[in-house]
C-alpha cells in the first residue's frame, strides 16, 4: 500500500474546531482547560483574555507560557490506498507582563503566537493538484490598559498587532513566502466579589490581505502575483469563578468565535486561475463556534494546588464536501490537569491536556480526495509568574 506522506502541525493554536486558533499559549489557569481564564488574576496571562483582570493583580507580574505539543493526525482514504499519517512535536511561548502605573492604571504587554497552521503532503499523492505543503501562523503583539472605576469594577482595553505569514505549493504552483500586517483592538469589564467574579471580553476580527510572488508549473513555467485573506475571528468570552470555600472553586467560560466571516478562502489573479492547475478558491462556510469550559482549582495544602478542567467545542462545518486538507474541523474534546507551586516568590503552573479532535469526513471531489480525518494532540506545559 502507498502512504501519503501527511505532516499537519499547527503553530499554536491545531487545525481544529476552532479553525486556526489554538488557545493553550494563552492559558492563564494551566490545567482547566481555559476555565474562568476571564477572571484569573493569579498570572499576567489572564490580561490576553481579559485586560480588565489587570486592575486586580497588584503592582507588577511577569508570566511566561510554555509549552510542547505531540499531535498524531491520520487520514483514511474511503476506497483507494492513498492513506497517511503524521506525528510532530512543536513548542510555543509566550511572554505577558502587567505593571500599575499609579492607583488606577495598569498597563499590559503581551507577546506571543495566536494560531496558524501548516501541511505537507508531498507531491505524489492524489490531491496534490489541490494541496502539496502549506504554511500559515501569526504572532501577536497586544499592548493594554485596565482602569479601576470602583473597588469591585474594572474596564480594560487593548490593540492587537498582528504579523501573519504565508506560503503554499501544489504540484502546479507554487508561493513564495510573504508576511501581512493586521490590526484590531481587544476590550474587556469584570466585577469581583470576595467569593465570585464575572468577566465579560471581546476580541476583534483580524483580517490578512497577501499579495505574492508565484511561479506556475504548466507547460511552461511562468510566474505572477496571486492574492488570498486569511482571518482570525472575532471572540467574545464570558468568564466566572465562584469560591465554594477557601480550598475549593469553581471556574467556567463561555466563548463566541464567529467563524462565520470565514465563508471562503479566496484566490486572486484572473490570469493564473484561468490555468487549469491552480486552485480556485477554497469554499468554507463555517458556522460561528461555542465554546464551554467548566473546571476546578483546589488548594490542596500551603504548598501545592491541584486543577481540572474540561472543554466542548462545536464544529463550524459538518458538510465534508466543505472541508479542505489544510483545516479540517470539527468537534472537539479536552482533558486537563495541573497543580501549581511555589519557589520563594515565583509560581510554577504545570499541566498536561489531551484533545480529542475526533473523526473528520472529506469529499473533495474535484481534488479526489474522499476519506476521513482522524487525530488527537497530547499538550505538556509549564508557566512561570514572578
Amino acid at each position: 500500500m502507498r502512504k501519503t506522506a501527511l505532516a499537519l502541525l499547527i503553530f499554536s493554536n491545531l487545525a481544529n474546531a476552532s479553525g486556526t486558533l489554538m488557545q493553550e499559549a494563552t492559558y492563564a489557569n494551566a490545567g482547566t482547560a481555559g476555565a474562568g481564564d476571564g477572571v484569573y488574576t493569579e498570572t499576567a496571562t489572564a490580561a490576553y483574555t481579559n485586560p480588565a483582570t489587570m486592575s486586580h493583580m497588584g503592582e507588577s507580574k511577569t508570566t511566561v507560557n510554555t509549552m510542547v505539543l505531540d499531535l498524531h493526525m491520520d487520514y483514511k482514504p474511503t476506497d483507494n490506498d492513498g492513506s497517511g499519517s503524521a506525528h510532530t512535536v512543536m513548542p510555543s511561548i509566550g511572554i505577558f507582563h502587567v505593571t500599575q502605573l499609579n492607583e488606577d492604571v495598569h498597563l499590559g504587554l503581551m507577546f506571543g503566537s495566536i494560531g496558524g497552521t501548516a501541511v505537507e503532503y508531498g507531491n505524489d499523492w492524489e490531491g496534490a493538484i489541490g494541496l502539496d505543503e502549506a504554511l500559515v501562523t501569526a504572532v501577536q503583539f497586544n499592548p493594554a490598559l485596565s482602569f479601576k472605576v470602583t473597588e469591585k469594577v474594572s474596564v480594560g482595553i487593548g490593540a492587537q498587532l498582528n504579523y501573519g505569514i504565508l506560503e503554499v505549493k501544489t504540484s502546479g504552483f507554487e508561493t513564495d513566502m510573504d508576511g501581512d500586517f493586521a490590526w484590531g483592538f481587544n476590550a474587556g469589564a469584570m466585577y469581583q466579589e470576595d467569593d465570585w467574579a464575572v468577566g465579560l471580553s471581546y476580541r476583534s476580527k483580524l483580517e490578512h490581505e497577501f499579495d505574492v510572488d508565484a511561479t506556475v508549473y504548466d507547460t511552461q513555467i511562468s510566474s505572477g502575483r496571486v492574492g488570498t485573506d486569511l482571518i482570525f475571528p472575532t471572540i467574545v468570552d464570558l468568564s466566572g469563578s465562584y469560591n465554594i470555600n477557601p480550598q475549593l472553586a469553581l471556574l467556567s467560560s463561555v466563548q463566541f468565535h464567529k467563524w462565520s466571516d470565514y465563508s471562503e478562502t479566496p484566490i486572486y489573479n484572473d490570469a493564473l486561475n484561468s490555468r487549469p492547475l491552480l486552485p480556485q478558491g477554497v469554499t468554507r462556510d463555517w458556522d460561528d463556534v461555542w465554546k464551554f469550559a467548566i473546571g476546578t482549582d483546589y488548594q490542596l495544602n500551603a504548598d501545592w494546588a491541584l486543577k481540572a478542567g474540561f472543554s466542548y467545542e462545536t464544529s463550524p462545518q459538518d458538510d465534508p464536501t466543505k472541508q479542505w486538507v489544510d483545516l479540517p474541523v470539527g468537534e472537539q474534546y479536552r482533558y486537563s490537569v495541573g497543580a501549581s507551586t511555589y519557589w520563594d516568590d515565583v509560581r510554577i503552573d504545570m499541566f498536561y491536556e489531551f484533545a480529542d479532535l475526533g473523526s473528520v469526513d472529506i469529499e473533495r471531489s474535484v481534488a479526489r480526495i474522499n476519506g476521513s480525518f482522524d487525530g488527537h494532540i497530547h499538550f505538556i506545559g509549564a508557566n512561570v509568574t514572578f
